[in-house]
């Protein structure tokens, strides 16, 4: 149902600037993962949420405001001889010492327990999972009368020891005891925090770290630790804070600390000397929330968006058992010693019955009202602070979170006088009634409900929002149809935290109730206090009972089976009813995804599973590079018959650019595709890609520019247009999936046709569309799967079915393949450019992969320092490229030194070309042909032959410009270009100096011998990758069955057909 709940706060490159392009991408990535909603999409600062949110912190801070206005009538000299009292400062140095040793032995067992019940293969895991939890469902002043039975002075322990000479067992009042007793109820906080962290962050940095580490404890120390820190802290500051405010054990095993002392001076109607102290508390509280946020890392970290966190297992070996005894120490100490007691008290109840402690069932039934209703209430309150705190970080939001935070720290008693001071001065129709008891509970426990939201929205990955709202959903209805959901767990957890509070609190119960009014708490109490400990059993097992069953909303990923469960049992849930029988020949064939319904043929996609996809046309062999019918030659490019209207663009870029600080990510960058055309947009990391398809998607706003869809202008910095994702009509297939993992296959496809009425593409039932795109992208019976129960390659076809279902004008796909394996990587490059050219769809593909992108796409454009280098067909592009820059990035690229003479001829090291033969690039430094120019080519007509010859006739005319004078060239070679044959060494070109085999081919590098053509050039070491000591290399690709050692002389030859690319110095 969505990620686990309590979770706390994530080729080959151009010759250009590594430094720029590395801090360009750092800052796009950082962007993208942060999630940043800050505006930079064109929507404002969220000013309501932040009011609404700075209500809620003031309303939690203003009972505990009181306590300084009663501070401030204290004279000056009494306030400072109670501040420095030896009292004072023993109280002060005992507070500190328990809530330091808490949370110090509170991580100590929490973390260790949490590795072992998520990353080891400990036995009964899912039991130890909730067992472990347990302790938070009892009352810790419960369990404090359990030891002192037990181990106090006459205690069970002492009569056993008696008879072996044993006088005394160690002292269990004071520090010591405390600590213990605080220590079994507090870990849990950090036990659970850390298990969610555990099971929601991607594990393959565990595989990646054991390849670089030695032995597993450095495993956990560079990698799990640091990944799980903020969970610990959040875990941390939670057993911290309940240190500080926890009244009942300090004041049974006798510690003054700040809780029992300032109850004790309240009961001597000493208030100043009572509010005095309680500021200190309230100082200790906000030093802990300092240190928590300065031990917090502050980076995202999210869970991932790929569907779901697999897990791992490490095996234990022969510490399993070992590590079964200290799990089943630590709950026998924490549960079953207490409950055990608690029994016992029950068989040993008074003899006569004593009618004043007569328990009822209406005690039961208060306690859990009131704390439900304090429950639901935190959890409604909490939603602003979280979602503010969690996906607009600012000082402001982080101050607002922090102050929600105050009221845990101080005592019920505390916040309990100041709402009876309030309640009977300001508002006496509230005073003593339930709904200001409730009020107590939430600021007392609101921070429970903040931490775990928070930590569930940190774990909502910003992508699930972005693939929403390009599926035409605005932010709110993003938030309600997709963030809502994946955060109900964390929410139900938070929820569950105040509950099992509110259900064990006392001082306020006690001060604030309504007349006739008793919980669970207080008839404990009451019964304790005066020794009737059988009656006092009773309630405390009702509470224990009532708890347990509420511990099962806090434990992570509870609820996701059983949801699974009951959705498997359900079976396949149409998206609305069908309305009338319909036949398979009624259905409309001109509806592009009808076309799946009945088609002539099938070829199988990929080995990942599912079914073939279904194509109309033959099936044809895929060549070695893994090119598909989507690429297609020179000839048929030029051969397409378009209409007038196809021929406009349908989306156009103008002069665009975007800077993250002082860099730019894109800088003026011009661009068009055409309608039905398919654009590679190709470079290396960093270039700004990614950020040039968020520009097109509406997820950020240009700094200067225009993005035109359909002639509609969609972002205008020069008028602030700007149209936000939701409204552009633009589908994304993102890097990562971003499959909704609390939807199903079905659901998935169906989102974005959710707002049509009931109908999908084409005017039909939305779930006919569903069946039919499922059908298209061959996984028709997957449509009651989840996301994580899916393989990489069905994930990505998923991801593309559901951008396509309501019909984008433009489909923007950001490195859909990268996140496969190498083999599935060729087969879905066939899949979905097949999918793609069946639907004619417009689409930008971004790619890093220069085989991917020349082997999809109908135009590519090479990409570099935020810049379009040049566009082209994908043949044009590989041989001519227009740049160095460019041909370098296109594939392996061998630059050969010439000289062209004044005859035209061009010397070589191995022999001379005719000038007709070579194509000098003069517009090298120009970046490439313009959109008009790219049209009038692919307008000239003709085939791939005619175009190369316009292109050769064209530098024909740039080579007889230049006849009459000496220029130094290097030309381009391809290791196809070039073929070499074994040679004797006095008549060799060159010598083999490395041989790599791919299995089909065998790639050998070839030093040559003749220097020709170097003669007079200002830089032998020009091109150092293509100059060995003197002489140049060049790169060839042979058959496999063409096998030469290493140092083989070999004469080398040209057997490039087309003009050969040369650059002029």
């Amino acid at each position: 149902m969505g990620p686990d709940p309590f979770r706390t706060n994530d080729g080959v490159t151009a010759p250009a600037s590594a430094e720029r392009a590395h801090a360009v991408a750092s800052e796009d990535r950082a962007r993208a993962a942060a999630g940043d909603e800050s505006g930079d999409d064109g929507r404002s600062r969220p000013w309501g949420l932040t009011l609404l949110a700075a209500a809620v912190a003031a309303v939690i801070v203003v009972p505990v405001a009181w306590i300084g206005v009663m501070a401030l009538t204290v004279d000056v000299e009494r306030a400072l001889s109670i501040i420095f009292r030896p009292m004072t400062l023993e109280v002060l140095a005992n507070t500190l010492v328990l809530i330091a040793l808490v949370t110090t032995f509170s991580v100590l067992i929490g973390v260790p327990l949490a590795i072992l019940t998520v990353l080891t293969d400990l036995p009964f895991r899912r039991f130890w999972l909730a067992a472990l939890a347990l302790p938070l469902v009892i009352p810790s002043y419960t369990s404090a009368y359990a030891f002192i039975s037990i181990w106090g002075p006459h205690g069970l322990a002492q009569s056993l020891v008696e008879p072996l000479g044993v006088s005394s067992l160690p002292e269990l009042y004071g520090m010591p005891g405390t600590v213990a007793i605080l220590t079994l109820y507090n870990y849990p906080f950090v036990f659970i925090t850390t298990v969610a962290a555990l099971r929601a962050f991607d594990k393959t940095y565990i595989d990646a770290a054991r390849t670089l580490e030695d032995n597993l404890l450095g495993v956990f120390r560079e990698v799990v630790l640091p990944m799980t820190k903020p969970a610990i802290a959040a875990g941390a500051l939670l057993a911290a804070l309940e240190t500080a405010g926890d009244f009942g054990v300090p004041a049974m095993l006798r510690l003054n600390v700040f809780t029992r002392q300032i109850y004790v001076e309240h009961n001597a109607l000493s208030h100043d000397y009572a509010a005095m102290l309680s500021l200190h508390l309230v100082a200790i509280t906000l030093v802990i929330l300092v240190l928590e946020y300065a031990v917090r890392e502050h980076r995202t970290i999210h869970g991932g968006s790929r569907g779901g966190s697999r897990s791992y297992t490490f095996h234990l070996g022969a510490w399993k058992w070992p590590a079964l005894a200290v799990c089943a120490a630590i709950v026998g100490l924490a549960v079953i010693l207490p409950v055990s007691v608690l029994l016992w008290w029950l068989v040993r109840g008074p003899e006569t019955y004593v009618g004043a402690f007569g328990f009822r069932l209406e005690y039961a039934l208060n306690s859990v009202s009131v704390s439900l209703l304090a429950a639901l209430a935190a959890v409604v309150l909490a939603l602003p602070v979280a979602y503010l705190s969690a996906r607009y970080r600012s000082l402001a939001s982080t101050v607002l979170e922090r102050a929600t935070y105050v009221g845990f720290a101080v005592p019920g008693v505390v916040i309990g006088l100041s709402l009876v001071y309030f309640g009977s001065a300001y508002a006496p129709t509230l005073y003593q009634t339930i709904p200001l008891l409730v009020f107590a509970y939430v600021v007392l426990y609101l921070p429970l409900a903040v931490g775990a939201a928070r930590t569930a929205f940190l774990y909502v990955n910003p992508r699930f929002v972005e693939a929403a709202r390009s599926l035409g959903c605005p932010p709110r209805t993003a938030f309600r149809r997709v963030t809502l959901p994946l955060v109900v767990p964390g929410l139900v957890a938070g929820g569950a935290l105040v509950f099992l509070h509110g259900m064990k609190e006392l001082p306020a119960t006690l001060l604030l109730r309504p007349a006739g009014f008793d919980s669970l708490a207080t008839f404990i109490w009451m019964a304790e206090r005066n020794a009737y400990y059988g009656y006092a059993a009773v309630p405390a097992l009702v509470l224990v009972c009532v708890s347990a069953l509420a511990i099962v909303g806090v434990l992570p990923g509870n609820g996701t089976s059983l949801w699974r469960r009951v959705r498997r049992r359900i079976g396949t849930k149409r998206m609305n009813p069908p309305t009338q029988t319909e036949d398979a020949t009624d259905r409309d064939d001109t509806d592009p995804f009808s076309r799946s319904a009945s088609p002539p043929t099938q070829t199988r996609s990929a080995t990942d599973g599912g079914s073939p996809v279904q194509d109309d046309t033959p099936a044809h062999p895929q060549s070695d590079s893994g090119e598909s019918n989507r690429s297609r030659s020179d000839s048929e490019e030029s051969n397409r018959s378009r209409s007038d209207n196809e021929e406009s663009p349908v989306l156009e870029l103008e002069s665009v650019t975007k800077s993250y600080g002082v860099r730019p990510a894109v800088s003026d960058l011009s661009l068009s595709v055409r309608e039905g055309e398919l654009l590679t947009l190709l470079g290396p990391s960093g270039c700004g890609k990614t950020t040039t398809l968020r520009l097109i998607a509406g997820l950020v706003r240009p700094d200067s520019g225009t993005i035109r869809i359909r002639d509609d202008s969609v972002a205008d910095a020069a008028d602030e247009t700007f149209v936000p994702s939701e409204s552009r009509d633009v589908g994304i297939v993102f890097q990562d999936f971003a499959l909704f993992p609390h939807k199903t296959v079905a659901e998935n496809v169906a989102f974005g046709l959710n707002d049509l009425d009931g109908a999908g593409g084409g005017g039909k039932p939305v779930d006919e569309t569903v069946d039919d795109l499922l059908e298209l992208v061959g996984l028709g019976d997957y449509r009651d799967r989840f996301p994580d129960e899916l393989s990489g390659g069905q994930k990505q076809r998923i991801a593309l079915a559901r951008s396509l279902a309501p019909e984008p004008d433009v489909l923007l796909l950001d490195e859909p393949l990268s996140n496969l394996d190498a083999g599935l990587r060729v087969r879905m490059r066939e899949t979905v450019s097949e999918i793609l050219d069946r639907v004619d769809v417009t689409a930008v593909w971004v790619t890093h992969d220069q085989t991917e992108a020349l082997s999809v796409g109908d135009r590519t454009a090479v990409m570099i320092d935020g810049e379009i280098a040049q566009a082209d067909s994908p043949r044009s592009l590989f041989m001519r490229p227009k740049s160095r820059a460019v041909a370098d990035f296109l594939g392996q690229a061998s630059y050969l030194p010439g000289r062209q003479n004044g005859t035209g001829v061009v010397e070589t090291p191995i022999g001379t070309l005719d000038g007709d033969r070579v194509a000098v690039q003069s517009n090298a430094e120009r970046g490439g042909s313009t959109d008009q120019e790219q049209a009038q080519e692919r307008n000239d007509g003709g085939n791939s032959s005619d175009n190369d010859a316009g292109a050769d006739a064209d530098a024909t005319s740039n080579n007889e410009d230049n006849n009459s004078t000496t220029h130094n060239l290097d030309l381009l070679f391809r290791p196809d270009d070039i073929s070499i044959t074994n040679s004797a060494p006095d008549t060799a070109d060159g010598r083999i100096v490395h041989r790599q085999f791919t299995g089909s081919t065998v790639r050998y590098r070839v030093v040559l011998e003749s220097t020709a053509g170097l003669e007079n050039r200002e830089s032998v070491g020009q091109r150092g990758e293509n100059i060995a000591d003197g002489a140049p290399v060049l790169e060839c690709r042979c058959s496999h069955e063409t096998w030469y050692e290493v140092g083989t002389p070999v004469s080398v030859s040209i057997t490039a057909s087309h003009s050969v690319p040369a650059f002029p110095l």
